[in-house]
């Protein structure tokens, strides 16, 4: 790989970090790189003065945001330690490129070196190193889409925790053995592996449950994940308990994650069709926002509370809205638009509006208010930066038009809908199974109101089956869903 040149640096700027301290570094550390470079190795004035001069480069490029330039650093400096033999210093070498090829997404370029990381952090015997290597090597091949590689590469971690024999002063091997535990269920989860990821969570919630009152938010997160995992097994009862201790490690310690924490809480309790005790939740956590919001200081953290407040305020219009409850709904909905209004030049203040206005769409169609939902939805669409959340914004926008009898630009979005959930589908069943099940129900009324028998009966036939299986297992979350399919195939005109 080609050497960086001073000339490269000249016309950048430091995206980050302290500008004048950088160009301070790199001034005097080309002098010496370049002084080096062009010296055989027995005149320099240490046996690894150039390799760490070149390291010092490479840091410098990282933190001023030159990633490519880092990049180019580190592999230099990395073929002069393997040339010199220098393990150690190798190692970290290639921890901090790593770090580098993950920050610039170059996942499959970052595999091996990770995996060399790791082999040689273990020949080394460092086990904090070895152990965060592992680490790396399953986020890697999570994002490279190698989910099963991924989650037998987090069940070697653990079972490298179990065998490490720490010294009778490290504290840590039970901490770190916790984390492995909640990593190898997480990549368990993402290849439906339900059953032995509830298993492996409920071994790291026991870890946790033993531990001082300062581990709150590692027993909230392994005990919240459990209710998710326990949801998906059908295991409902469980899913409840599980879901209040996880509420109750925030309350009993009066943490102020409580807020989010029962935000969760709804959404479990919704998951499972428990609609009145998700409204409770729901209204809990805004009121306890709304204190917190009150009571924020400092630009900066009003912004994120007033954020804050304005997602747990579209939640709570969600949890209205399937209790028909439509005016509070509205009046939700249109308090969150308003905070997240106020910041919608921000990344997240944008998210949560385009959350905001789908939710009114959504509302104003239950309300017949057509013409205002296909505005509505439109801002939600246009809003949102995410595949998923134009997906949803985009069906409701459908379904709003169909209303409207603007057929054509309907049945286009609800067709552009419906062939990304079925391609999500293969890959997460149980995340997009319902919103396929709802999509394909909304097209199938867009084909009963553009009098298209045909298309309608294939696309409601799709749908009942979807929402059968998933009645089947969860009649509390979905009976009302398939009651909804079932009123559209009554619709449908008979062929006779």
């Amino acid at each position: 790989m080609e050497r960086v040149r001073r000339e490269e640096t000249w016309h950048r700027k430091a995206e980050s970090g302290h500008p004048d301290q950088a160009w301070r570094v790199i001034r005097i550390q080309f002098d010496v790189v370049e002084e080096l470079r062009d010296t055989p190795r027995e005149t320099w004035p240490r046996r690894d003065a150039l390799p760490t001069a070149v390291g010092y480069l490479a840091e410098t490029f990282d933190e001023c945001g030159w990633y490519d330039l880092a990049r180019r650093a580190h592999y230099e400096e990395l073929q002069l330690r393997r040339e010199a033999g220098q393990d150690v210093s190798l190692r970290r070498v290639l921890s901090a490129l790593r770090a580098n090829l993950f920050r610039q997404e170059l996942y499959e370029e970052a595999l091996p070196v990770a995996r060399e990381e790791y082999d040689l952090a273990k020949r080394l015997g460092e086990h904090d190193i070895v152990h965060t290597a592992k680490y790396w090597i399953t986020a890697l091949l999570g994002k490279l889409g190698r989910h099963e590689e991924a989650a037998v590469n987090a069940g070697e971690a653990v079972a490298e925790q179990r065998a490490h024999k720490p010294s009778k002063k490290d504290r840590s091997a039970g901490y770190q053995l916790a984390h492995a535990l909640l990593e190898h269920a997480r990549r368990l989860t993402t290849i439906g592996s339900y059953e032995q990821a509830a298993d492996v969570t409920s071994e790291a919630v026991a870890f946790w449950r033993q531990q001082p009152g300062d581990s709150g938010v590692s027993l909230y997160t392994t005990l919240d994940e459990l209710s998710v995992l326990q949801i998906r097994l059908g295991r409902f009862e469980e899913a409840v308990d599980t879901a209040a201790e996880a509420v109750n490690a925030f309350r009993q310690r009066a943490d102020p994650n409580l807020a989010s924490a029962l935000t969760n809480q709804a959404n479990r309790l919704h998951a499972m069709g428990l609609d009145e005790e998700a409204l409770a939740a729901s209204r809990e956590s805004v009121d306890r926002y709304r204190v917190i919001a009150a009571q924020a200081s400092g630009r900066a953290m009003v912004m994120k509370m007033e954020l804050r407040l304005a997602l747990v305020l579209v939640s709570l219009g969600s949890r209205l809205h399937d209790v028909g409850r439509l005016d509070e709904s509205l009046a939700a909905s249109d308090e969150a638009i308003g905070l997240a209004g106020t910041y919608a030049d921000r990344e997240l203040g944008r998210a949560e509006l385009a959350r905001a206005w789908t939710n009114r769409a959504s509302l104003l169609i239950s309300r017949r208010s057509y013409a205002e939902a296909v505005a509505a939805a439109a801002k939600g669409l246009d809003l949102y930066q995410t595949a998923d959340g134009k997906a949803m914004a985009r069906n409701t926008f459908a379904l709003a038009s169909a209303h409207l009898r603007q057929y054509d630009v309907a049945l286009e979005a609800s067709l552009q809908s419906v062939a990304e959930y079925r391609e999500w589908l293969a890959h997460d069943p149980y995340e997009y199974a319902p919103l396929l099940a709802d999509a394909l129900t909304d097209h199938a009324l867009i084909r009963v109101l553009r009098a298209e028998r045909a298309e309608a009966e294939a696309a409601i036939g799709e749908s009942l089956v979807l929402h059968q299986e998933l009645a089947a297992v969860n009649a509390g979350r979905y009976r009302r869903d398939l009651d909804r399919a079932r009123g559209v195939a009554a619709q449908i005109p008979s062929s006779r």
